[in-house]
């Protein structure tokens, strides 16, 4: 009876420890490699008329045009340029895209995100997601879920409070991934279990990799153990604060 109950005590003591380091914490950020990169398509950015649309200063948007066409340029991105959305200072973005896949991924359903997006979005799926699904699944990426990117609400869909990111077509919310063998890995269903705790899990450490690799490319990056609003999903954006300040938990 003794022998059972130190036994029992031992092994909850482990799956606690184990369960507390998954809680936020600062993930650490691995250096960028410049030739991670190299993944290019030809193609243009050319949007609808917009010359006195309404929200939106004509010489905003005339640069924050010119700006998506020449940090687009040769990026593996499927997607339609849209007309202004909603006004400065509130809801919406100047220079939206439509986009469908990013690095041969596609987004499922499609996503409405400003061009600051796209492209972390492009380094994020080419040097990361796509080469640890080779690494640590020996599969092709072929979808990522769309759990949420551009809806004009509130942070955390509070009643009160600042907007969120998604709110100027800056985020992006990811709760599942699909392959080529048709399976998938939901950010809920596999970021947790023993098999995780202990490193066992191919799924997990994919998950985990991914993760700390967006760290690089976005300026927020929450997911399970952050809060308890993203326990199911990863939830990335660019967001632009003082002083470059990040948050990678």
């Amino acid at each position: 009876m003794v022998k059972n109950w130190c036994t029992s005590l031992v092994l909850f003591a482990f799956i606690a420890g184990g369960a507390s380091s998954s809680r936020a914490q600062d993930i650490p950020i691995p250096k960028l490699k410049p030739e991670s990169l190299n993944i290019t398509k030809t193609g243009e950015v050319i949007f609808p008329p917009a010359e006195a649309a309404a929200g939106w200063p004509s010489d905003l948007l005339k640069s924050e045009r010119a700006a998506c066409v020449k940090r687009l340029k040769g990026l593996d991105i499927d997607f339609k340029a849209l007309a202004p959305i909603g006004n400065q200072g509130a809801c919406g973005a100047p220079a939206p895209l439509e986009v469908t896949a990013i690095a041969g991924v596609a987004i499922v359903p499609p996503g409405i995100f400003t061009c600051d997006m796209v492209e972390a979005l492009h380094g994020w799926v080419g040097s990361s997601v796509v080469p640890a699904a080779r690494e640590h699944l020996k599969k092709q990426t072929t979808t990522i879920n769309n759990a949420s990117a551009y809806v004009c609400r509130r942070r955390n869909g509070l009643a009160s409070g600042k907007l969120s990111e998604h709110a100027k077509a800056n985020a992006l919310d990811i709760a599942t991934l699909g392959f080529d063998d048709g399976s998938s890995i939901t950010i809920k269903g596999d970021w947790f279990g023993l098999q995780q705790l202990v490193g066992g899990s191919a799924k997990a450490n994919f998950l985990r990799q991914i993760r700390r690799d967006s760290c690089i490319r976005f300026t927020t990056v929450l997911g399970p153990g952050s809060d308890r609003y993203h326990g199911d999903h990863f939830h990335i954006d660019v967001a632009r604060r003082k002083n470059g300040y990040r948050i990678c938990q």
